[in-house]
């Protein structure tokens, strides 16, 4: 098993910080091997006992056996998996029947009725995915503005009110920005929608709405570097679009009969 399905399988059990701790690791394995356990405390803001207990939740001794699991991790040979097509293929399907199937009245009201919406992205693909929103949303006349960067967030947050929509988008969902962003709108009351993986990240606990999508990670080859499809989050703005249209249209052909 690998680090990553190990913290997959534990992924209930951890708390906040042990997330934190993960994606420090996550992201930096090769470095991560070569730290004591005090210096990797050091580089995570967390006591070493805090190391620790992250260890044990996954399954592990301590930590001498996560530094066995990261280098091998890092010197196992690239063996693509004929599987993983097919698996990707079926997840990409699972967000397309997903969107098409679910209840999304409530999430789309409050598209409708926000008087002004904002997309917050982090990476470069949920940036990208950010645009889209608001360029197919244009189509409707309802403009999505894309938040760029810390300083143009603090401006926008002192200006924002509870008729105000955020729309954050995150691909694991425990980016500590956009995780700590959730948690300030949602002191101020106003409504967000959360867009990343379904896996029960912090994100999803503190939006309003949560559109969640299955998506696995699996090895390139190329030094230790893995790679996921992020194709959901475009599927998502498309068919998310797609329902906003025949949302406006219902409530059109309603106050039509109705007068």
């Amino acid at each position: 098993m690998t680090i990553e399905e190990l913290v997959n399988s534990h992924y209930d059990q951890l708390n906040e910080n042990d997330l934190y701790i993960w994606q420090y690791i996550y992201h930096h394995k090769r470095e991560c091997q070569k730290m004591s356990i005090q210096e990797l405390a050091h580089s995570c803001n967390v006591s070493h006992t805090s190391i620790i207990r992250f260890c044990k939740k996954i399954g592990l001794d301590g930590y001498s056996e996560l530094k066995v699991y990261l280098k091998w991790s890092l010197n196992r040979q690239f063996d693509f998996d004929s599987q993983i097509m097919r698996k990707v293929t079926d997840e990409l399907k699972g967000t397309l029947d997903m969107m098409g199937n679910q209840d999304f009245d409530h999430l789309l009201k409050l598209i409708d009725e926000a008087k002004r919406i904002y997309v917050y992205a982090t990476g470069e693909v949920q940036f990208h995915a950010a645009q889209e929103f608001n360029r197919e949303f244009a189509y409707r006349h309802k403009i999505m503005h894309v938040i760029e960067g810390r300083t143009e967030l603090d401006t926008v947050l002192n200006r924002a009110s509870k008729d105000d929509l955020f729309i954050l988008i995150s691909l694991s969902g425990d980016n500590e920005t956009i995780v700590l962003l959730s948690k300030v709108l949602e002191k101020m009351k106003i409504k967000t929608i959360g867009i990343g993986i379904d896996n029960g990240n912090l994100l999803s606990q503190h939006v309003s709405e949560y559109i969640g999508f299955k998506t696995s990670y699996f090895h390139t080859g190329f030094q230790d570097k893995s790679y996921c499809c992020t194709g959901h989050f475009f599927l998502i703005v498309n068919m998310l679009f797609l329902r906003y249209l025949e949302y406006c249209s219902l409530k059109e052909h309603q106050q039509f009969v109705l007068s």
